[in-house]
C-alpha cells in the first residue's frame, strides 16, 4: 500500500494522482542535464486538489543534491551568451526596484553568469552551485574566485556571515525537493529591504495547456511545477509576499529556436539541414531574438514586515 502523498507547499493530503512515470530506471545525473531536450519525459507527478501544485514522485527525490553534484552538462556552456542576455535582463529589472543594491546571491548559479554580470554593475557578487562540474569550468573560464562561485546549496557554512540585498533564484526552484524551506533559507540571506527574484515555468500558461504531456518545461530534472496561486502561498509560507510578477523574457539563437521546433515537428529538421548547408542562411540561424513565450514567470519577492524585523 503506498503511504499518503502530502502537497510540499501547503502539507494538504488532498494530492491526487496526475501522471505516471515515463522514466523506466533509476534517476541518474545525466537525467538531469540543464541541456537536456527530451520533453515530456517525467517522474511520477501528482496535482494538489487545494493549491494546484504539482510535484514529482519517486524514490530519488530526497537525493536530488546528490544527484546534482555529479551533474555533468558539457554543452551547457554553448549558450553561455544567450543566458548572459538573460541574466543583464533580469539584473535591469531587479536594479529598477531596487536601484540601491549592492551585493547579490545567485542560488544554482551553474558557471556563474550572473556573477559577471553582478560584478559588471559594481555589486559584489556570490555565486553557490551544487554541481561540481560547473564551479569548476565557471572558475578556470570566467576567473572566479572560490569565495565568487561556491560548490553546494543553502544554508551554506560559507555563507554564515552575509546577508544580500538580491537573491536569485533562476529556473532553480522547480528543481528542489522541499521549495517551502528553499525560499525559508532564501530569506534568512536577503537583508531588509531586499528582493528576492524567482523565476521558474508556469504549469498554468497557454503553451502547458496547449502542449499538454509534451510541454518543454516536462523534463525529469523539474520535480515541482507551479502558477501563480501556489508560488504566492509557497512565498506567504515561508515569510515572503510578491511585490511583482511579470512574464520572463529569452533570448535564444533562431538555430536553437528551429532545432526545438523539430522535436515537435520532425520535417523540420530537412530545413534545418538545408539551412546549415547553406553559409549565408546558416549566418541567419547564428542570430539570437528575444522572445516572450508567456510560459514562466518572474516573482520580485520580500520580506513580510515580521520576518523582515527578527
Amino acid at each position: 500500500m503506498q503511504d499518503t502523498v502530502l502537497c510540499r507547499i501547503c502539507g494538504s493530503d488532498a494530492v491526487t494522482f496526475w501522471r505516471k512515470r515515463t522514466l523506466s530506471r533509476k534517476l541518474v545525473p545525466d537525467d538531469l542535464r540543464i541541456t537536456d531536450s527530451r520533453y515530456g519525459v517525467t517522474l511520477e507527478l501528482w496535482r494538489c486538489k487545494y493549491c494546484g501544485f504539482i510535484q514529482a514522485n519517486g524514490a530519488e527525490i530526497e537525493e536530488l543534491f546528490n544527484l546534482y553534484s555529479e551533474l555533468d552538462d558539457p554543452t551547457y556552456e554553448s549558450g553561455r551568451e544567450t543566458r548572459r542576455l538573460q541574466m543583464q535582463w533580469l539584473l535591469k529589472r531587479a536594479l529598477r526596484i531596487h536601484s540601491s543594491a549592492e551585493t547579490l546571491l545567485d542560488i544554482g548559479a551553474g558557471t556563474g553568469l550572473m556573477v559577471i554580470e553582478a560584478k559588471a554593475k559594481n555589486l559584489r557578487a556570490v555565486g553557490i552551485e551544487p554541481s561540481h562540474s560547473l564551479v569548476t569550468a565557471g572558475r578556470a573560464q570566467n576567473g572566479l574566485s572560490g569565495s565568487e562561485l561556491i560548490q553546494g546549496t543553502i544554508p551554506n557554512s560559507a555563507l554564515n556571515s552575509h546577508a544580500f540585498d538580491l537573491v536569485c533564484m533562476i529556473d532553480v526552484i522547480e528543481h528542489v525537493a522541499d521549495p517551502v524551506t528553499f525560499l525559508k533559507d532564501a530569506a534568512a540571506a536577503l537583508k531588509p529591504g531586499g528582493l528576492c527574484v524567482v523565476v521558474t515555468p508556469d504549469v498554468s500558461s497557454a503553451a502547458a495547456k496547449i502542449l499538454g504531456e509534451r510541454w518543454w518545461h516536462f523534463r525529469l530534472a523539474h520535480v515541482g511545477y507551479f502558477d501563480a496561486h501556489s508560488m504566492d502561498l509557497a512565498a506567504q509560507l515561508a515569510g515572503l509576499h510578491i511585490r511583482q510578477k511579470f512574464r520572463a523574457k529569452w533570448f535564444f539563437p533562431i538555430k536553437y529556436l528551429a532545432e526545438r521546433i523539430a522535436v515537435y515537428f520532425p520535417p523540420m529538421s530537412r530545413l534545418n539541414q538545408a539551412v546549415a548547408d547553406r553559409q549565408v542562411l546558416d549566418r541567419l540561424y547564428q542570430q539570437t531574438v528575444p522572445l516572450n513565450l508567456h510560459d514562466s514567470l518572474v516573482f520580485f519577492l520580500t520580506k513580510s514586515a515580521t520576518l523582515a524585523s527578527n
